[in-house]
């Protein structure tokens, strides 16, 4: 009885072996990757964007410093080799006066996205060149709409140089000047 039980023993142990051995000879391993290319989208949202320039009436109206603190920037980003974006901000044309500049100031992302926000830079005076309002964006959203991503305060400001007689009410009524907002990807 011992003699048959050993034969058996040995045919299970070798058609076990053998099925083990066709399983592992018949399995690949193909790691999947995915890739998501580098992207950056970015919108900006504001409820109004006309300085009140001008403060009184009639003969004892002048020229004042405004702030317009309703424009909202968002944006999504997706990065490539820790590669962060940023986003930069300069004016369109050499409209705005000599006697006055605009100042934007950057808040910090109010956190209602995921992922690495960008860090808002200190104050600039915004010029013909571009210049950093937003670095190191890694790859995440803001989410979209007005209280999401970062508040942008734009303040109207008179140089000391202001002279009412040399920069009319009038050339100031029509002046439109634009910012140009630039997505920089991979600094």
């Amino acid at each position: 009885m011992k003699i048959r039980n050993i034969p058996i023993f040995l045919l299970f142990l070798f058609l076990t072996t053998t099925i083990f051995a066709q399983n592992k000879e018949n399995a690949a391993n193909m790691p999947i990757q995915m890739a998501i290319p580098p992207s950056a989208k970015l919108s900006m949202l504001s409820s109004d964007l006309r300085f009140s320039i001008f403060e009184g009436e009639g003969n004892k109206r002048k020229l004042a410093s405004s702030v317009i603190d309703s424009v909202w920037i968002n944006y999504s980003s997706i990065i490539e080799n820790n590669n962060p974006n940023s986003i930069c901000a300069s004016l369109s044309s050499e409209d705005l006066p000599a006697e006055i500049a605009i100042k934007l100031t950057v808040k910090p992302d109010v956190g209602a996205g995921n992922g690495q926000m960008g860090i808002p830079s200190e104050p600039i005076y915004l010029s013909m060149f571009p210049q950093p309002i937003i670095t190191n964006i890694g790859s995440c959203y803001t989410g979209q709409g007005n209280n999401m991503g970062h508040l942008l305060i734009f303040n109207w400001v008179l140089k000391s140089n202001y002279d009412p007689e040399i920069l009319p009410e009038e050339q100031l009524s029509n002046l439109h000047i634009k910012v140009v907002y630039t997505f920089i990807t991979g600094e």
